[in-house]
């Protein structure tokens, strides 16, 4: 056993030796291609994230009557909390907000009669809950009008619509090619070196025995590779999330991290079994 990882040592040191700048040019492009790799799919991610906050962001208005108790009021709210698909629920009191209105637009409100109702801001989860809800709370005891700002409700649809297409379009346009950059790479660097394993095939030598320190090379330096660029794109992500203003509702570091960590532990468990397809040699 020892012998044949002695042996297997020796060849990929000849091998690296002998391709040493090939190997090097390959591992480097490799790194940037898996830099460029994370950068496609956190964008994704951070658009799919968006997405899911923007679907919980559908609002509508509830107005109750005038001699609605507040007893009734915290009953109005329970039952609306007891709705599917209810997000988030803020109760507006007609008075606090009537001094506000006063505060903004440099007026006293003494004197002045409040024609503002007592009322609740609810967030829903998509149009269709939105929808549901209202139907369900205009029927609700107390409650005067459920108001739904159709132009706010449009406005969030289509920015959902092109946010899912523009999902599609980073993954046809980015991540498809750069996935299949990374598999040639790693394809080339057997294909480069068909003709030393077809003359030692010829020899006599075990086709399995022959390809194993390139699988070997192509495995680590798959792996290596793979680490390398996401922890370059890590530390530029951090620096870009927390140096540009704007920024700071895209995922955390933390978040970004165990999405790549996840998706290259899995690669690397996959790549050695898929390694050994990459290239048939004819005995």
């Amino acid at each position: 056993m020892f012998k044949k990882i002695r042996q297997m040592n020796t060849e990929i040191n000849e091998l690296i030796q002998k391709n040493i700048t090939y190997y090097t040019f390959s591992f480097t492009t490799l790194i940037f291609a898996f830099l460029f790799f994370n950068i496609s799919v956190i964008s994704i991610y951070n658009i799919y994230q968006r997405n899911k906050t923007l679907n919980k962001n559908y609002t509508l208005s509830v107005y109750m009557n005038n001699n609605v108790s507040q007893n009734s009021i915290e009953k109005i709210e329970k039952n609306i909390l007891k709705l599917d698909g209810i997000e988030k629920i803020s109760y507006i009191n007609k008075e606090l907000a009537f001094k506000k209105l006063a505060n903004q637009l440099g007026l006293s409100n003494h004197g002045i009669n409040n024609p503002l109702l007592n009322s609740f801001i609810v967030k829903t989860t998509g149009e269709k809950k939105l929808n549901e809800a209202k139907i369900i709370i205009d029927e609700i005891n107390g409650v005067k009008e459920v108001v739904i700002n159709k132009k706010s409700v449009i406005a969030l649809s289509e920015k959902i619509k092109r946010n899912n297409k523009l999902i599609i379009g980073l993954f046809i346009i980015t991540l498809m090619p750069i996935k299949i950059m990374i598999f040639n790479i790693m394809h080339s660097s057997v294909v480069s070196q068909n003709h030393d394993i077809e003359a030692r095939l010829y020899l006599g030598m075990g086709k399995k025995e022959i390809l194993r320190p390139y699988y070997f090379i192509n495995n680590i330096k798959f792996i290596s590779a793979a680490v390398i660029g996401s922890l370059i794109f890590l530390n530029l992500y951090e620096f870009i999330r927390s140096e540009i203003v704007g920024l700071s509702y895209i995922v955390s570091t933390i978040q970004a991290g165990i999405v790549m960590g996840i998706i290259i532990f899995l690669v690397s468990l996959i790549f050695p079994f898929l390694s050994f397809n990459l290239i048939k040699v004819k005995r």
